[in-house]
């Protein structure tokens, strides 16, 4: 109370040295250790000494922000507009919705003829690009069985290719007369970006001479395709 002999100014240190002393234990307590919006039971805010909590319209927690592990947990949709940066390693394959789609693919040819000069494609896998991928890992194997119809010594070749680029050839030379060469050639590749779509060839060739249309002829074309983001 005011002294009234003294005047107002007597009480006046006392009340400021109060004011400092709860304003020092103010300073110490942690802001917003207990608040809340003030709706019971519903769609509002609170926090405590646990962290942050949101509730949607039945009253079910749908975020909290802890600050206990400093973690964060959405029981909805999460919208990010910016970029999101992540440790590597931190999403698992498991957690992505088909971060990867395999595809197996085959062609084949028989009782063909092989020419001299450039190789002529004998079996074609034309592949789509499942929506979503920008890039495609590829490995291809063909596998040729031919006569040598020439009635000498000839020499064949089989070659793969991925949208027309080839890495080499296979070849079995001098090959008898009458007998069947077996060949064999592997193409491996990544296009990145893959398109919507893409092919892989098988192509071969002879030597000397034509080898002329038999039974003795065929050839399988198997590719291996993994799509990814």
């Amino acid at each position: 109370m005011v002294n009234a002999i003294l005047g107002m100014g007597r009480d006046l240190p006392q009340r400021l040295n109060a004011i400092e002393a709860r304003l020092r234990d103010l300073s110490t307590q942690p802001i917003l250790l207990h608040a809340s919006t003030g709706q019971d039971g519903g769609q509002g805010l609170s926090t405590d000494k646990n962290g942050l909590h949101l509730f949607d319209p039945t009253g079910a927690e749908s975020v909290t922000l802890s600050t206990i592990d400093g973690s964060a947990n959405f029981n909805g949709n999460v919208n990010i507009n910016g970029n999101l940066s992540v440790p590597n390693g931190s999403i698992s394959n498991a957690a992505l919705q088909a971060p990867v789609s395999p595809l197996a693919a085959h062609a084949d040819a028989s009782a063909f003829a092989l020419y001299t000069g450039a190789n002529v494609e004998l079996a074609r896998i034309t592949v789509t690009v499942p929506a979503g991928f920008t890039k495609a890992a590829i490995s291809a194997t063909a596998i040729m069985n031919a006569r040598n119809t020439t009635g000498s010594l000839d020499s064949a070749y089989l070659t793969c290719t991925i949208n027309g680029a080839g890495n080499g050839w296979s070849a079995q030379v001098d090959a008898a007369a009458g007998n069947v060469a077996h060949l064999t050639k592997v193409i491996t590749g990544i296009l990145n970006p893959v398109g919507s779509t893409f092919y892989i060839t098988a192509a071969a060739s002879s030597g000397l001479a034509t080898w002329t249309v038999d039974s003795a002829k065929a050839l399988n074309l198997d590719a291996m395709i993994l799509f990814y983001r």
